[in-house]
């Protein structure tokens, strides 16, 4: 009996960000910095070619 794994699914499900310069998706980040309560930083570090960039998330305020 033979099993087909789907993997476009899986892979359409997993977040990821694609490298500045080659486009290589990339998806952890070498390290996350809490900057303040509404921003994240990330570091970015592409295996294929190296290069490597960070990203802010700004989230929005909570309505109190």
């Amino acid at each position: 009996m033979s099993r087909h794994h789907d993997t476009t699914k899986s892979a359409r499900s997993r977040p990821h960000i694609p490298c500045a310069q080659c486009s290589e998706s990339l998806f952890m980040p070498e390290w996350s910095e809490h900057v303040d309560e509404r921003r994240v930083r990330h570091l970015w570090e592409c295996e294929a070619c190296d290069y490597v960039f960070e990203t802010i998330v700004s989230y929005e305020a909570v309505a109190a």
